[in-house]
């Protein structure tokens, strides 16, 4: 566990960036701080392409341990089932949470009318409220014909990705279970690829994070036989040649060994550098902007864009961005000192509450962000809110004064909420999904 334990920390971070933009909702680039390197804090849907990859290195990393074990096929055929439970229940619950509120009238928000029309009114036919919670489960769980048609919480939009994602890395690994190391190494990347190249950035991403696992996982049973092999051959290496201990204190290999260590040293350093470069240029992928086409700074990828992405934006910059989350989290894999970073208490802390954190901080912001910014905005200024730009244009100080006031009191909450949503609903909803696993067999 503790070869990933960073990528709880990165999903915890990922996660916090996406209620940190949420809240705000900045849309293009016409801030400083919406540039790279400050892009990242508003890049939502950047971290849901990194989450795809964490998610495909967090599930197959524990069952490529297995592979070898006659329960292999036992543990996999229960994690494909506690899978749907493990997503699925607390979608569920936060779904007829947000359902519940809005049934009471009790949100502070401005929803798209088109899909205002969609939902029964208000304090109105309950029975309306539950199809319609039911209709939404039953599209979300649908991976094969996607049907999302919005919701209160519009970020489980991902929800069904995320399912359908995990399901492919579960075939990959029953699949791809006889073959050699070396093939699997080869052909995972290019499965990857084709997925890219056609515009399936969310399977580009899980297939890459099943590929950083096989990796992993042959690094630490490489390490594992050298360490038995040293130790097999301890006592060999006791009896030391005289003549070569001799050799070596009159300096006569001293020469070839420098070499040796320098030219290693050299290669060290070569590949140290690459890896920095690596994660800097997915860093500077995750900042692209939503233009809805290629802003300065980024318009040479053109040259190595694929036509088929050309014909959609969405796809475009979400392939470009799956790219980058795939490059940060290999570099972050072979980089020690920034998976020492992610490892530290407090990212520790966010990815344990990572899901319930993303899972509620839309439906707080929809029921207090607005009332609490407005009423700090004419605490200070004397003004209402009205809309941002006569806020700005009227006291700038009290505007940017009552947004960051707001974002610090909710982000507060949010957390908090987290916290308690992750102990009496996140983890009993991982103790129910064992237990029907149980139950089943």
């Amino acid at each position: 566990m503790g070869r990933t334990k960073w990528l709880d920390g990165l999903r915890g971070i990922a996660a916090a960036i996406v209620a940190f933009d949420h809240l705000f909702m900045s849309d293009g680039n016409r801030h400083l701080v919406q540039l790279p390197p400050f892009r990242i804090l508003f890049a939502a849907q950047a971290m849901v392409t990194l989450f795809m990859v964490i998610s495909g290195y967090a599930i197959s990393i524990s069952l490529l341990k297995d592979r070898n074990s006659p329960q292999f096929l036992e543990r996999v055929s229960s994690a494909i089932v506690r899978r749907v439970f493990r997503i699925y229940l607390p979608v569920l619950v936060t779904a007829s949470l947000a359902q519940f509120l809005y049934f009471f009238n009790l949100f502070n928000w401005k929803f798209d009318e088109e899909f205002l029309a969609t939902l029964p009114q208000p304090w109105t036919a309950p029975w309306a409220h539950i199809k319609y919670i039911l209709s939404f489960m039953a599209d979300s769980i649908n991976i094969i014909a996607f049907q999302y048609r919005g919701s209160l919480n519009g970020q489980l939009w991902t929800m069904p990705i995320e399912f359908r994602g995990s399901n492919v890395v579960y075939l990959l690994i029953i699949g791809l279970s006889a073959w050699r190391a070396k093939s699997r190494f080869i052909m995972l990347p290019i499965i990857a690829c084709f997925f890219l190249w056609y515009g399936n950035w969310d399977i580009f991403g899980f297939i890459w994070g099943l590929w950083l696992a096989e990796r992993a996982t042959a690094t630490s049973l490489a390490v594992s036989e050298n360490l038995n092999t040293e130790f097999d051959m301890a006592e060999y290496n006791d009896r030391v040649n005289p003549l070569s201990t001799l050799a070596q204190s009159l300096g006569l290999c001293r020469g070839k060994h420098r070499y040796s260590d320098l030219k290693l040293r050299k290669c060290i350093t070569l590949s140290r550098i690459g890896i920095a470069v690596t994660a800097i240029m997915g860093f500077y992928l995750l900042c692209l902007g939503l233009d809805g086409h290629l802003p300065p700074g980024y318009q040479f990828l053109s040259v190595f864009q694929p036509v088929r992405w050309e014909e959609s934006w969405d796809i475009s910059h979400m392939c470009w961005k799956s790219i980058g989350s795939a490059m940060l989290v290999y570099a972050i894999g072979e980089l020690p000192y920034l998976q020492q970073l992610l490892n530290t208490r407090p990212v520790q802390y966010l990815g344990k509450i990572s899901f319930a954190l993303y899972l509620l901080h839309e439906t707080i912001y929809q029921l207090w962000r607005d009332p609490l910014r407005d009423l700090i905005y004419l605490t200070l200024s004397g003004n209402k809110y009205g809309s941002s730009s006569e806020a700005l244009g009227t006291d700038p100080f009290s505007f940017h004064a009552a947004w960051w006031t707001t974002a610090v009191l909710l982000g507060a909450v949010v957390v908090c909420a987290a916290h308690y949503y992750t102990i009496y609903v996140d983890n009993r909803c991982v103790v129910l999904a064992k237990k029907v696993d149980q139950w089943f067999r």
